[in-house]
């Protein structure tokens, strides 16, 4: 419970309940439970200000580093957890990246026409970098490159861009540092480009009692009391 949810309690055992009738007490409960409520969900809200990227810049590659905190929409495989890479960490997944795409883009996919060889213009897409760590303790990171000069700095350093259509102007590939495998190369199809808003992370969800005469009370982790267990809180 929150430290404003207790004191609104304390404050409530206070009154003196002989003034007071039935209604004017439950009115009062309720909103100290509705109070508790609306602080409660606050905290699944991570607000943009307190995320940080970091500008990254090497001699032939610039883009944006997320820390291990910014929230992202997707993972890797035996994803085991996040990884704030280092630049060091950086400047080797792009040695390897210039090293190897061309043999891991060897079949061209998504890339006909005026769409760009990707191994043949690194340089004209600017990167974001976000870090993993996998069941094995790998370190991974995921590269994403996108070629849009209407993309301004600020939101490249703002969120992960993720796109539909446009083909490879808009691609990402993974790295994983530890055994310098270059892997899982996607490239958009083509077509118009779509950017794709943020997956809203979903609410926690509420258990309810099975049977509404005999009611249980409830966690905010969403796990039901069972009846003993409730009466010792």
């Amino acid at each position: 419970m929150s430290t404003f949810a207790v004191a609104n309690v304390v404050y409530i055992n206070r009154i003196n309940y002989n003034s007071m009738n039935i209604k004017q007490v439950t009115v009062i409960t309720m909103m100290v439970a509705l109070f508790g409520g609306l602080l409660h969900a606050q905290e699944y809200i991570t607000p943009v200000e307190t995320w940080d990227s970091e500008e990254i810049q090497g001699s032939n590659y610039h883009g944006f580093a997320f820390n291990k905190d910014w929230e992202v929409d997707f993972t890797v495989e035996s994803q085991d957890g996040r990884y704030s890479l280092s630049e060091e960490d950086i400047a080797k997944a792009e040695r390897l990246i210039q090293k190897r795409i061309a043999y891991v883009n060897r079949n061209h996919e998504n890339q006909p026409g005026k769409c760009p060889i990707i191994d043949e213009h690194l340089k004209k897409y600017t990167r974001q970098y976000v870090g993993f760590t996998d069941i094995n303790g790998y370190h991974i990171a995921w590269v994403n490159f996108i070629w849009d000069e209407s993309i301004t700095k600020e939101r490249f350093a703002k969120d992960i861009i993720l796109t539909e259509g446009g083909c490879s102007y808009y691609w990402h590939v993974k790295v994983n540092l530890d055994t310098e495998k270059v892997y899982g190369l996607e490239v958009n199809e083509p077509g118009t480009t779509k950017y794709l808003p943020r997956v809203k992370k979903p609410m926690p969800r509420i258990s309810r009692p099975k049977r509404p005469a005999n009611p249980q009370r409830i966690r905010k982790t969403g796990i039901i009391h069972n009846p003993n267990e409730a009466k010792s809180l």
